[in-house]
């Protein structure tokens, strides 16, 4: 169990050297509005007003959210899954780390949550282990990719509730349960709706022996959505 930790949303560091260089061989218009970046790029890839429409979510004992997912945080989502912007990955880490940092200090290892083989061959990655990559590094905890999704699941967003349930039934097996023994474990994902993916998940790690599991995620989807 962990102490939820309330934060103002903080600024994240400039990405990398080699995103400055694309960004200043290609600038970037924002990823909401449209308007021109800077060539050095900006966090999350969005312009000063857009970040600012950012709304963030109260911290709700075992399921954390950053915002809420509507615009423009879907435009940053989007772009993370079907542009290969990963970048944005990183931003989204830090962006947990910088929140969450006190919160997530007794947990010892970050799990993220997995993708079918053949979705993530279409996509290029997964883009839950780019954030988790991110967010373990800030941390200093070991990423721990021991989910595996077995069943290749119909999309959720069409999905009532309980069809979601229905839907992610042995969706998922544990791979290597003895790193997970009795350990705190952080599970990433990038959107919760209902919730019913991080809860089969942790369903499943909890099965296999996991101390605790408190699932974080970068967006959930408004209430009554």
């Amino acid at each position: 169990m962990y102490a939820s930790h309330p934060s103002a949303v903080t600024p994240l560091p400039l990405p990398r050297w080699r995103d400055r260089l694309l960004h200043a061989l290609l600038p970037a218009p924002c990823l909401e509005c449209g308007q021109p970046l800077p060539a050095a790029g900006t966090v999350l890839g969005l312009c000063a007003p857009c970040r600012g429409r950012l709304r963030p979510v109260p911290d709700n004992g075992l399921l954390l959210a950053l915002w809420s997912y509507e615009a423009p945080l879907d435009a940053v989502i989007q772009a993370l899954k079907f542009r290969r912007l990963d970048y944005l990955g990183r931003h989204l880490g830090a962006a947990m780390a910088a929140r969450w940092g006190e919160t997530l200090a007794g947990a010892d290892l970050v799990v993220p949550v997995p993708l079918h083989w053949r979705r993530r061959l279409s996509r290029g990655y997964n883009q839950a282990e780019r954030i988790a990559r991110a967010l373990a590094g800030r941390l200093g905890l070991p990423l721990a990719p021991v989910l595996v999704r077995q069943r290749a699941t119909p999309p959720q967003t069409s999905l009532g509730r309980e069809e979601r349930r229905a839907n992610l039934r042995r969706a998922f097996r544990l791979r290597r349960a003895a790193r997970i023994q009795d350990r705190r474990i952080v599970l990433v994902d990038d959107v919760a709706t209902t919730g019913a993916t991080l809860e089969a998940a942790a369903s499943i790690l909890e099965k296999g022996g996991a101390a605790a599991v408190i699932a974080v995620v970068a967006g959930r989807t408004p209430r009554g959505v």
